[in-house]
């Protein structure tokens, strides 16, 4: 673990009271299955055949909707979110956990409340996670098409925060990518990036790198996260 000048407000002796997740990247490397589920409905809705990165480069528009539209070049309602939805139903099975995140989920989950902001829909969110087996470890799990601003805007950290009852300083937001850090600059929260995820690259600007799943318990105080409820 590696860590920088981090000063951020908690109660309990410069930990965080709670922690949020990004999801794909993170916790789950389904990365290859959501682009090509992506590929498809676009074509499927008479849009062009694009390439992975092309997809990739999109999910900074929004949620499913907003970006399957303009991914197509039309409006394409709820049924474009439908087909989309079935074949990541159809595709879950291909995606993988990464190594290590079931024990350290279920460890730092007695010590502190989780949470989720992706920049999945809130729907497939609940999809990926149950199927994955981690949805228990979790309360609240908030999507992009749940909150007014896709990341890097931080309007999902807050809400899960809030829905914790915690504030945004009193939280550790662990992602891979470069969005994950800004989100948790942009509210006061602990940056903490995944080094184990696909968007990861070395010298990213966090507070903290873990540098495995395992490393997650060292970020909070040790307690049971029951205790004085």
């Amino acid at each position: 673990m590696t860590s920088g000048d981090a000063s951020f407000d908690t109660r309990d002796g410069g930990r965080p009271r709670a922690v949020i997740f990004d999801m794909d990247g993170t916790l789950l490397d389904s990365l290859p299955v959501v682009l090509e589920c992506y590929r498809q409905t676009v074509v499927e809705f008479d849009g062009p055949d694009l390439s992975a990165e092309e997809i990739l480069q999109a999910f900074a528009i929004g949620p499913a909707a907003r970006m399957l539209e303009t991914l197509i070049g039309r409006p394409v309602g709820a049924k474009a979110i439908a087909s989309y939805e079935a074949r990541l139903q159809e595709a879950v099975d291909a995606i993988v956990v990464y190594d290590e995140i079931h024990d350290a989920l279920a460890s730092l989950a007695t010590h502190v409340p989780l949470g989720v902001f992706t920049a999945a829909d809130t729907g497939a969110a609940e999809l990926l996670l149950t199927t994955a087996g981690l949805r228990p470890s979790f309360g609240p799990v908030l999507g992009a098409d749940a909150v007014p601003r896709p990341k890097p805007a931080p309007d999902g950290v807050i809400a899960v925060a809030r829905a914790l009852g915690v504030s945004p300083p009193e939280v550790a937001y662990v992602g891979d990518g470069p969005a994950d850090v800004e989100v948790a600059r942009a509210c006061g929260a602990l940056a903490v990036a995944a080094g184990w995820g696909h968007l990861f690259t070395d010298g990213r600007d966090a507070d903290i790198t873990l540098r495995s799943p395992s490393e997650l318990l060292t970020l909070v105080p040790l307690r049971d996260v029951t205790a004085g409820r």
